[in-house]
């Protein structure tokens, strides 16, 4: 694929898509100070180049369960592994990494006994593996769904909140036409509400209404992700740290702050904070680290990895360069006339 330039307006109107991921184009252009047609023909492209996209993910009382899990493979297997498990939708972002581990795969499925089971009979049996360890997420300290690049200015940002939604009651249960609608917002976040109706098996004003309804219950997630051709963060880094329970609480408020700070995860595991940080150069990896310990000194960084390539990242399938090739949809397909399961409060899904 040949290479494309990207400039201030494009990664701009990521970051619009960021704040309101389903919102027209003729809604953001004033925002943007374009017309609706400019704002259209930018996104089109680089979608179709695969270096941005949005993608959506159950949230709140219908959050799947999840875990880190770091592999260790058979010298020269690692990619392989990877590739092997970038079908599965319980894998749902799979990152070859440097350091103690060769991969690093975020799985999840519907309930704690589904995602063992996924993790002891079909990870666990990988011919390649010569040694797991998983890490339960029992939160999302911070979630990349919130990552910005920082290139809206205050009154844009400011214009943007209008399309927050209000949070609402929901029983959260999904019934098999909700389970269709947010499966297929798993590989197209911005798919329209005609598309959405036929993979729902509903008419479009039904759509409008059930996806209203799991908005605002707080229920679905939106994320807009790029590859490195777009962001000038072209390295990501992973942080493996303990610190007291009684520091777990602020660790949001002390590292949100903190540029390329991206996801921070509280797990059950032998570290109980996973942070991802996107960064501008292999260099920086210490130098955030640094950032880190003044802004939370409790936070002991016990391990850290580069990461040498995602070849997944909640759904998506990468090329080597980190574009978009193809989609996997974040939840198993519904038999007809079968519910999906009810989820009690679990942590929105992390990076």
């Amino acid at each position: 694929m040949p290479e494309m330039d990207f400039d201030e307006l494009d990664v701009a109107i990521v970051d619009a898509v960021r704040s309101a991921p389903r919102a027209s184009w003729r809604d953001l252009a004033p925002v943007m100070g374009v017309d609706p047609a400019t704002v259209g023909r930018r996104w089109s492209r680089m979608h179709s180049a695969g270096v941005a996209w949005v993608t959506a993910h159950p949230a709140g009382r219908v959050t799947p369960a999840c875990a880190l899990v770091e592999i260790s493979c058979v010298p020269g297997r690692s990619a392989a592994v990877a590739e092997s498990l970038a079908d599965d939708v319980e894998a749902a972002t799979i990152k070859l990494t440097s350091g103690g581990r060769d991969l690093q795969v975020l799985t999840q499925a519907p309930d704690l006994a589904a995602l063992s089971a996924y993790l002891l009979n079909r990870i666990g049996h990988l011919p390649d593996i010569t040694s797991m360890r998983s890490h339960i997420v029992t939160r999302s300290a911070i979630e990349a769904s919130r990552w910005r690049e920082g290139a809206l200015d205050q009154d844009q940002r400011h214009r943007l909140g209008a399309y927050a939604t209000s949070r609402t009651e929901h029983d959260g249960v999904l019934d098999a036409a909700d389970h269709r609608i947010v499966r297929a917002l798993t590989t197209d976040g911005r798919m329209s509400l005609e598309r959405l109706a036929e993979h729902a098996g509903v008419g479009a004003v039904t759509v409008r209404r059930r996806l209203s309804r799991l908005e605002s219950a707080g229920l679905l997630t939106y994320r807009c992700d790029t590859s490195r051709h777009l962001s000038g963060r072209a390295v990501a880094a992973v942080y493996y740290g303990s610190i007291d329970v009684e520091g777990l609480d602020d660790a949001e408020a002390r590292l949100r702050g903190l540029a390329g700070v991206r996801a921070c995860s509280i797990v059950a595991g032998p570290y109980n904070v996973i942070i991802d940080a996107w960064l501008h150069s292999p260099a920086e990896v210490h130098e955030l680290e640094r950032r880190m310990s003044h802004a939370l000194p409790a936070l002991r960084i016990q391990d850290r990895s580069v990461v040498l390539r995602v070849v997944k990242l909640l759904g998506r399938v990468l090329d080597t360069q980190g574009r978009s090739v193809r989609s996997v949809p974040l939840l198993a397909d519904v038999e007809p006339g079968s519910t999906p399961a009810h989820h009690d409060d679990r942590p929105e899904t992390p990076s």
